[in-house]
């Protein structure tokens, strides 16, 4: 890794007042830290080589000093949207925002979110939180902004960037699902996958508006015949889960070599800070743990031949970066932009998803759940098999 040297960071042997010495301090940090976040130009490149073609999707950004209020405070007139505050009879604006803003089990815009429930429980009923939440006000213009672009790279730079492989995996045009049940379905109908994504749903000992497995079924899911050697599991954990993951990754045959870490955000984009899971701590983030299917003669503990295998060699590594700051929204229902990232890893071979919803799927991807309703198969031998079991 190379380092630049900035010629502003330089020490100063001339005497000056502490004043004078602070600042130029606090200076030095930011620096460093414009530094450290800097992207350097060969990560940029491979991120826009591995970028799916964009859409000239219009969209309104959100002004950066977030409620109408605060921003006429500072210009006369602004053409993003903004937010404002949602002030019922029982708020009181001195205990300033809640966490969990739109998600808010207290407030009444959260009633039609379907991952609240239905009845008079807990998580059917709707409580008066007294904390302030917010709204968006639409943009005053009438022409949206464009989506930002990057330039496209020659197909030579693309190559050096990513490899000989572009371009010749094309996903099927619509998301497939199966509703059923995961514990008791026959795998050997489904075929082999080269990435598969699970979002179980962990016994972790706390009240869940969804059933639970237990540890022993998950160690019973036959994931290891649904994968080739060197084939990608990516298992959604949290709380003691995150232990767990790692002893099924070895009971199954896998090697855990990297980890993505989702923190979440509310509805202004702030981190939220009253998390309702976590025992001693409460959780604003989850983890991704990814794992490699290890060939069944691979010595537990020899080395990945990243460099040496054509599977390997075909994976973008180095494209994405293990953090993704995203919003909550619905219970279980996970950020868009991680299967992006796992689609950038690994863009050849068929993908599975288990334990999903209809908010899960997406072209590509073949979804597992007993949440999903009538089944919808696209790949012919698929629905074949699975009409003559």
């Amino acid at each position: 890794m190379s380092h630049i040297i900035s010629p502003r960071l330089q020490i100063d042997n001339d005497p000056s007042p502490s004043k004078e010495r602070g600042k130029t301090g606090l200076e030095t940090i930011r620096e460093l830290d414009a530094l450290i976040n800097r992207e350097s130009v060969k990560t940029k490149l491979r991120r826009i080589a591995a970028q799916d073609k964009e859409k000239d999707i219009p969209f309104n950004p959100i002004c950066e000093d977030t409620t109408l209020e605060a921003c006429k405070t500072v210009r006369e007139e602004c053409e993003k949207a903004h937010y404002e505050p949602i002030i019922r009879p029982w708020t009181d604006v001195s205990l300033g925002y809640c966490s969990y803003l739109n998600l808010c089990y207290g407030d009444l815009m959260f009633a039609n979110n379907p991952s609240l429930g239905e009845g008079n429980g807990p998580r059917g009923g709707v409580k008066e939180c007294r904390y302030m939440h917010f709204q968006v006000v639409p943009s005053t213009s009438s022409t949206p902004h464009p989506a930002p672009k990057l330039p496209p790279l020659p197909r030579n730079v693309k190559k050096r960037l990513l490899g000989d492989k572009i371009g010749d995996y094309e996903p099927p045009p619509v998301p497939q699902w199966i509703n059923c049940d995961i514990r008791t379905f026959d795998y050997s109908l489904l075929g082999q996958f080269q990435v598969i994504v699970a979002d179980p749903p962990w016994d972790i000992h706390m009240s869940l508006p969804y059933g639970t497995m237990t540890d022993d079924e998950m160690r019973s899911l036959p994931l290891r015949s649904l994968q080739p050697d060197w084939g990608i599991l990516c298992l959604w954990v949290t709380g003691r889960a995150m232990e767990l993951g790692r002893e099924l990754f070895s009971a199954w045959g896998y090697k855990r070599v990297d980890e993505l870490v989702w923190v979440k955000t509310n509805q202004l984009q702030r981190l939220i800070r009253t998390g309702r899971t976590g025992h001693w701590l409460n959780h604003t983030c989850e983890h991704l743990l990814i794992a490699l299917k290890l060939p069944a003669d691979h010595p537990k503990n020899a080395p990945i031949p990243w460099d040496t295998h054509p599977t390997l060699r075909q994976l973008r590594k180095g494209v994405d970066t293990d953090v993704v700051v995203a919003e909550v929204r619905e219970t279980s229902r996970k950020p868009d932009e991680v299967y992006g990232v796992i689609e950038r890893l690994a863009p050849h071979g068929r993908k599975l998803e288990m334990f999903g919803r209809k908010h899960n799927t997406r072209p590509g991807w073949l979804t597992l759940g007993n949440q999903l309703g009538d089944s919808q198969i696209a790949e012919e031998d698929l629905h074949d098999r699975l009409a003559h079991k």
